[in-house]
């Protein structure tokens, strides 16, 4: 996890740390460092800061932040150490069959993956059903299946992965997902710009969904109760999510050519 240092001097490019920057389609800056930290700077003036270890910095236009670790664990925004508890008996949550009913339904928010994990040991014997993505992706996706099915396949895949990564990084609140390369298409430079433009739809596609209440809500509280269930291991339950949606798409070639996709790194074209 970043140092209280490290969090008190942000990464920034300057023109002799060896950083990299790249400007991207949709307004936003990436800067780049060897030892792997990434900031990337939004037109809005928000800024999410990736550091080595994975964790996850997201500077809002207010000034206020918040902080994750590589499995979407919060943190002290400033020293960057676990929040400690506070005093006084803490109240016992409401976990009966109804709210776990609510939750599915989007009519409440999970707030975090620590209350997923614990919702998912209490209703481990009756859960499965419901966060079984099987299902309940293709829920989200017959919405934009006719335009998803008129991409050509290469394109298609972009669009999914925006798609997948923005649903498992907003659940674990760590901001938009990065944007990844796309060099080297074997059909050159302009199919290159064609999966960079899907891949935006794709998470805006997503952000629109997540935006939405109260499917947005369920959305969400299904992602994290399946990342609960997955041992809190997001680089599964994201490729779970990635397979099951090539799944609902008939997409056998993009799933065998990316059988597994990288997290928290975002994998391209």
């Amino acid at each position: 996890m970043p140092s209280a240092d490290q969090l008190a001097a942000l990464p920034a490019p300057t023109a002799d740390n060896g950083s990299t920057q790249t400007a991207n389609d949709d307004g936003s800056t990436t800067t780049t460092w060897p030892d792997g930290t990434s900031r990337v700077d939004y037109a809005d003036g928000s800024a999410m800061i990736t550091f080595g270890d994975g964790a996850v910095l997201n500077v809002y236009p207010d000034g206020t932040r918040t902080l994750n670790d590589v499995n979407g664990v919060a943190l002290d925004p400033v020293t960057g150490a676990p929040p400690s508890g506070g005093g006084g008996l803490p109240t016992p949550p409401d976990q009966t069959p109804d709210r776990l009913l609510r939750l599915i339904h989007g009519d409440e928010p999970i707030d975090n993956i620590e209350e997923a994990v614990g919702l998912a040991k209490t209703f481990a014997d009756t859960i499965g059903g419901e966060v079984d993505p099987t299902e309940w992706v293709k829920q989200w996706f017959l919405a934009l299946l006719a335009g998803i099915k008129a991409l050509e396949t290469e394109e298609r895949g972009c669009y999914m992965r925006g798609w997948c990564y923005t649903v498992l990084y907003s659940a674990l609140d760590m901001g938009r997902p990065p944007e990844p390369a796309f060099s080297g298409s074997l059909q050159g430079p302009d199919q290159d710009a064609l999966d960079r433009q899907n891949w935006g739809e794709g998470v805006q596609a997503a952000e629109q969904q997540l935006a939405a209440r109260p499917d947005g809500t369920a959305l969400r509280n299904r992602v994290l109760l399946r990342l609960a269930q997955d041992g809190n291991q997001p680089e599964v339950t994201l490729n779970t999510l990635w397979q099951t949606a090539c799944a609902h798409t008939d997409d056998t070639q993009l799933a065998r050519a990316y059988e597994h996709i990288s997290w928290p790194q975002t994998t391209g074209a």
